[in-house]
């Protein structure tokens, strides 16, 4: 019998009708763009761990917890800042209604 496949998009956005997956998806959705964000930005400007690190003057394990969104804590705005100007980027933050 052929299983039937589905989406993960479409997975996601029926599982979000439930309020209680809703909340703790919306809790964890800003730590894990962040860390993606950075990886990939490094990535794409060709840069190891080791040397965004050596940039902000700091352990390429710090770098690590910043790609890492299982983290316990996020990143303040000032570490963000500092990754942006590391990386050539401009950190922009907003509200959405």
């Amino acid at each position: 019998m052929a299983r039937k496949t589905t989406k993960f998009r479409d997975y996601v956005r029926e599982q979000l009708k439930n309020p209680a997956f809703r909340r703790h998806f919306e809790d964890y959705e800003l730590p894990v763009k962040i860390a993606v964000e950075i990886a990939l930005l490094r990535r794409k400007r060709k840069m190891t761990q080791a040397q965004l690190a050596k940039k902000l003057g700091v352990k390429q394990q710090m770098v690590a917890q910043l790609e890492n969104p299982e983290q316990s804590t996020m990143p303040n705005v000032r570490t963000l800042q500092r990754v942006a100007h590391a990386l050539g980027a401009r950190l922009q933050i907003g509200f959405q209604p």
